[in-house]
């Protein structure tokens, strides 16, 4: 009894360290392409990853601007507050981790929204 209780912890643990090592790692430069209604804009995300914890910069040519989000397993979420005029818009990002490659969609808090893709650089 006492051998397969050892055996079943064995393999919890092997189990366990598996699943940590395979977390996805999305820190690094990448480019970032946003198709919306209003037209396909680019832009350079930076990203740093501790656990599932991610921060991280997306710069454009309408600026910068730092957030921080979560990734679990291969899935992506942040939210981005950007002043529009005085007002402030909340954007939800989501998408998923495919490698060097990443793909998703973008909610611009009520005044529309669009897909986005993005490649390591």
């Amino acid at each position: 009894m006492r051998k397969r209780l050892i055996l079943v912890l064995g393999i919890v643990a092997t189990m366990l360290m598996v699943a940590v090592a395979a977390q996805t790692d999305i820190t690094g430069e990448w480019s970032m392409t946003f198709d919306t209604d209003q037209g396909s804009r680019t832009a350079t995300l930076k990203l740093e990853q501790d656990g599932e914890t991610v921060t991280g910069e997306l710069a454009s040519d309408q600026g910068a601007v730092e957030f921080e989000g979560t990734i679990v397993g291969n899935k992506l979420e942040w939210l981005i507050e950007v002043d529009a005029g005085g007002a402030f818009i909340e954007i939800a990002m989501d998408g998923t981790v495919d490698g060097d490659e990443m793909m998703g969609s973008a909610d611009f808090g009520g005044y529309g929204g669009g897909d986005w893709t993005a490649t390591r650089q």
